[in-house]
Protein backbone atom coordinates (compact mmCIF):
# COMPACT_ATOMS: atom_id res chain seq x y z
CA UNK A 1 0.00 0.00 0.00
CA UNK A 2 3.05 2.80 0.80
CA UNK A 3 4.67 1.33 -2.51
CA UNK A 4 1.74 2.58 -4.21
CA UNK A 5 0.80 5.65 -2.74
CA UNK A 6 5.01 6.46 -3.50
CA UNK A 7 4.33 5.61 -7.01
CA UNK A 8 1.01 7.69 -7.61
CA UNK A 9 2.45 10.88 -5.62
CA UNK A 10 5.70 9.97 -7.65
CA UNK A 11 3.75 9.95 -10.99
CA UNK A 12 1.63 13.49 -10.14
CA UNK A 13 4.66 15.45 -9.16
CA UNK A 14 5.75 17.36 -12.54
CA UNK A 15 8.79 16.11 -14.48
CA UNK A 16 11.80 18.08 -14.24
CA UNK A 17 12.71 19.73 -17.58
CA UNK A 18 16.14 20.37 -19.05
CA UNK A 19 17.28 24.11 -18.40
CA UNK A 20 18.55 26.51 -21.30
CA UNK A 21 20.90 28.79 -20.57
CA UNK A 22 21.94 32.26 -22.46
CA UNK A 23 24.23 34.03 -22.74
CA UNK A 24 24.25 37.20 -21.40
CA UNK A 25 24.88 38.93 -24.49
CA UNK A 26 22.60 37.07 -26.64
CA UNK A 27 25.14 35.14 -28.45
CA UNK A 28 25.20 31.39 -27.80
CA UNK A 29 23.07 29.27 -25.34
CA UNK A 30 23.33 25.64 -23.72
CA UNK A 31 20.54 23.02 -22.52
CA UNK A 32 21.62 21.56 -19.39
CA UNK A 33 20.31 18.74 -17.95
CA UNK A 34 17.74 18.40 -14.84
CA UNK A 35 19.97 19.85 -12.06
CA UNK A 36 22.58 21.94 -13.61
CA UNK A 37 22.46 25.66 -12.90
CA UNK A 38 24.25 28.85 -14.23
CA UNK A 39 27.56 29.75 -13.53
CA UNK A 40 29.20 32.95 -13.67
CA UNK A 41 31.88 32.96 -16.42
CA UNK A 42 35.20 34.04 -15.95
CA UNK A 43 36.63 36.54 -19.25
CA UNK A 44 35.52 37.81 -22.21
CA UNK A 45 35.65 34.97 -24.55
CA UNK A 46 34.16 32.77 -21.79
CA UNK A 47 30.23 33.38 -22.48
CA UNK A 48 28.50 31.03 -20.37
CA UNK A 49 29.27 29.01 -17.57
CA UNK A 50 27.27 26.13 -16.16
CA UNK A 51 27.86 23.65 -12.85
CA UNK A 52 26.12 20.44 -11.73
CA UNK A 53 26.00 19.25 -7.72
CA UNK A 54 28.28 16.46 -8.43
CA UNK A 55 31.43 19.46 -9.25
CA UNK A 56 31.27 19.62 -12.95
CA UNK A 57 31.48 22.62 -14.73
CA UNK A 58 31.25 23.51 -18.23
CA UNK A 59 32.22 26.64 -20.12
CA UNK A 60 31.28 27.78 -23.57
CA UNK A 61 33.86 29.75 -25.29
CA UNK A 62 33.60 31.47 -28.60
CA UNK A 63 36.75 32.39 -30.61
CA UNK A 64 36.96 34.50 -33.99
CA UNK A 65 37.95 32.47 -36.71
CA UNK A 66 40.44 35.43 -37.70
CA UNK A 67 42.42 34.53 -34.50
CA UNK A 68 43.45 30.97 -35.31
CA UNK A 69 44.34 29.21 -38.84
CA UNK A 70 41.66 26.19 -38.49
CA UNK A 71 39.86 24.32 -35.82
CA UNK A 72 42.89 21.68 -35.49
CA UNK A 73 45.11 24.56 -33.93
CA UNK A 74 42.62 25.53 -31.67
CA UNK A 75 41.94 22.42 -30.15
CA UNK A 76 45.80 22.30 -29.98
CA UNK A 77 45.99 25.95 -28.33
CA UNK A 78 43.85 24.46 -25.90
CA UNK A 79 45.79 21.19 -25.22
CA UNK A 80 49.00 23.26 -24.84
CA UNK A 81 47.41 25.08 -22.42
CA UNK A 82 46.93 22.17 -20.03
CA UNK A 83 49.33 20.47 -20.90
CA UNK A 84 51.50 22.81 -18.97
CA UNK A 85 50.15 23.14 -15.91
CA UNK A 86 49.30 18.41 -15.94
CA UNK A 87 52.74 17.83 -17.43
CA UNK A 88 51.69 13.67 -16.51
CA UNK A 89 48.33 14.23 -18.78
CA UNK A 90 47.97 12.18 -21.67
CA UNK A 91 45.40 13.51 -24.05
CA UNK A 92 43.26 11.41 -26.15
CA UNK A 93 41.95 13.39 -29.21
CA UNK A 94 39.40 11.98 -31.97
CA UNK A 95 37.79 13.47 -34.94
CA UNK A 96 34.22 13.23 -34.13
CA UNK A 97 30.52 14.86 -35.51
CA UNK A 98 28.47 17.87 -33.26
CA UNK A 99 25.07 18.05 -35.17
CA UNK A 100 26.29 16.19 -38.00
CA UNK A 101 29.30 18.30 -38.96
CA UNK A 102 33.19 17.54 -37.98
CA UNK A 103 34.74 18.28 -34.79
CA UNK A 104 37.57 17.51 -32.51
CA UNK A 105 36.84 15.88 -28.87
CA UNK A 106 39.76 15.73 -26.63
CA UNK A 107 39.83 14.00 -23.42
CA UNK A 108 42.79 14.75 -20.47
CA UNK A 109 43.35 13.57 -17.26
CA UNK A 110 46.48 14.57 -15.18
CA UNK A 111 47.22 16.31 -12.10
CA UNK A 112 47.66 19.72 -11.71
CA UNK A 113 50.43 21.84 -10.36
CA UNK A 114 48.86 22.16 -6.63
CA UNK A 115 48.75 18.51 -6.84
CA UNK A 116 45.02 17.94 -7.63
CA UNK A 117 43.98 15.47 -10.14
CA UNK A 118 41.30 16.85 -13.06
CA UNK A 119 39.21 15.12 -16.05
CA UNK A 120 38.60 17.40 -18.84
CA UNK A 121 36.52 16.68 -21.84
CA UNK A 122 37.21 19.12 -25.00
CA UNK A 123 34.57 19.88 -27.75
CA UNK A 124 35.47 22.13 -30.82
CA UNK A 125 33.34 22.89 -33.53
CA UNK A 126 32.79 26.14 -35.46
CA UNK A 127 30.64 27.93 -37.00
CA UNK A 128 30.35 31.13 -39.53
CA UNK A 129 33.19 33.19 -38.59
CA UNK A 130 33.48 31.37 -35.00
CA UNK A 131 35.52 28.41 -33.37
CA UNK A 132 33.24 27.06 -30.60
CA UNK A 133 35.06 25.67 -27.46
CA UNK A 134 32.90 23.19 -24.99
CA UNK A 135 34.79 22.30 -22.29
CA UNK A 136 33.82 20.60 -19.37
CA UNK A 137 36.03 19.15 -16.57
CA UNK A 138 35.49 17.72 -12.92
CA UNK A 139 37.67 16.41 -10.16
CA UNK A 140 39.29 13.37 -10.98
CA UNK A 141 36.82 11.52 -8.09
CA UNK A 142 33.69 13.27 -10.17
CA UNK A 143 35.21 13.04 -13.80
CA UNK A 144 34.10 8.97 -14.95
CA UNK A 145 30.33 9.69 -13.24
CA UNK A 146 29.96 13.28 -15.41
CA UNK A 147 31.75 12.47 -18.81
CA UNK A 148 28.82 11.03 -20.28
CA UNK A 149 26.97 14.46 -19.95
CA UNK A 150 29.80 16.10 -20.58
CA UNK A 151 29.71 14.60 -23.89
CA UNK A 152 26.90 15.46 -24.79
CA UNK A 153 26.92 18.89 -23.76
CA UNK A 154 28.62 19.98 -27.05
CA UNK A 155 25.85 19.21 -29.66
CA UNK A 156 23.05 21.35 -26.25
CA UNK A 157 25.10 24.47 -27.36
CA UNK A 158 23.31 26.90 -30.17
CA UNK A 159 25.50 29.91 -31.02
CA UNK A 160 22.67 32.47 -32.01
CA UNK A 161 24.35 35.34 -33.26
CA UNK A 162 24.21 38.49 -30.88
CA UNK A 163 28.25 39.92 -30.30
CA UNK A 164 29.44 36.78 -31.03
CA UNK A 165 30.88 37.55 -33.95
CA UNK A 166 32.80 40.47 -31.84
CA UNK A 167 34.42 37.87 -29.66
CA UNK A 168 37.54 39.02 -28.23
CA UNK A 169 40.66 38.66 -30.40
CA UNK A 170 42.29 36.86 -27.45
CA UNK A 171 40.87 34.00 -25.67
CA UNK A 172 40.76 34.75 -21.83
CA UNK A 173 43.34 34.20 -19.91
CA UNK A 174 42.99 30.78 -17.63
CA UNK A 175 43.90 29.99 -14.64
CA UNK A 176 44.51 27.09 -12.30
CA UNK A 177 41.11 26.19 -10.22
CA UNK A 178 42.20 25.34 -6.21
CA UNK A 179 39.40 23.08 -6.20
CA UNK A 180 37.55 25.36 -4.85
CA UNK A 181 33.38 25.43 -5.28
CA UNK A 182 31.85 25.88 -8.64
CA UNK A 183 31.38 28.58 -10.40
CA UNK A 184 33.96 30.06 -8.95
CA UNK A 185 36.70 27.28 -10.25
CA UNK A 186 38.65 28.83 -13.49
CA UNK A 187 40.24 26.18 -15.88
CA UNK A 188 43.60 25.74 -15.73
CA UNK A 189 46.65 27.31 -17.93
Amino acid sequence: MVVAATMTVAMALPARADTTIKSSDGSVEITVPNGWREGKPFGPAIKLVATSARGGIVFVRLVNKQDFRDLKSVADASIARLKKNMPDAQPKVEDIKVNDKPAIRVSIEGTQANGQRRGFLLTFFETPGLYVDVAAMARASAFKAEEAVFASMASRVKVLGGSASAAPATPAPPSSAPGGPPPSARPPR
